[in-house]
């Protein structure tokens, strides 16, 4: 199939517009829990962006160390929302970003082993084990589409099947 300009421009924008929804959310929530002003979070949404397209841009080039080769959007990991808003209550924002650079060091020191375990993991089992943490999240989706009161589950239910 040839590419043509147009569909490559579509997909750049369906791509820009991916990494920006992932690359906004964490730093907005970070900043938030802070309790930033606008400048503040002016910046940290700016270097968040900054710093997932050269992420981004390493991933394009094969070395020995890094990169696939392909244009993957690399951004924030929402799991870090809660450390680091802690972290940055009880230490700044300075304790923020070097939390950030020792977990770095410490994820390229011991990611040898983990190329060498993954073996261990084949298809079958990861992609169970990601399954069934879907399957346990519908209840919470459920409950969160329903505005969020379990409780009124346990109080209207029984009354109208009783």
């Amino acid at each position: 199939m040839k590419e043509t300009n147009s569909r490559s421009a579509v997909l750049g924008l369906q791509h820009l517009l991916a990494m920006y929804a992932g690359a906004v959310a964490v730093p907005l929530l970070i900043g938030t829990g802070l309790g930033f002003n606008e400048a503040q979070m002016t910046y940290l949404i700016s270097i968040d962006i900054f710093m997932c397209g050269i992420a981004t841009l390493l991933q394009l080039v094969v070395t020995r160390f890094f990169g696939i080769g392909l244009p993957v959007v690399l951004g924030c990991a929402i799991q870090a929302v809660s450390p680091l808003i802690l972290i940055g209550t009880k230490s700044g924002i300075s304790a923020i970003y070097g939390a950030i650079i020792a977990a770095g060091i410490f994820i390229v020191l011991i990611a040898g082993i983990f190329s060498k375990i993954k073996v261990l993991f084949p298809p079958l089992v990861t992609g169970t084990v990601i399954t069934v943490i879907g399957l346990t999240l519908i209840p919470v989706a459920i409950t969160k589409i329903g505005g969020g009161m379990p409780q009124l589950l346990t109080l209207v239910i029984p009354r109208i099947y009783c």
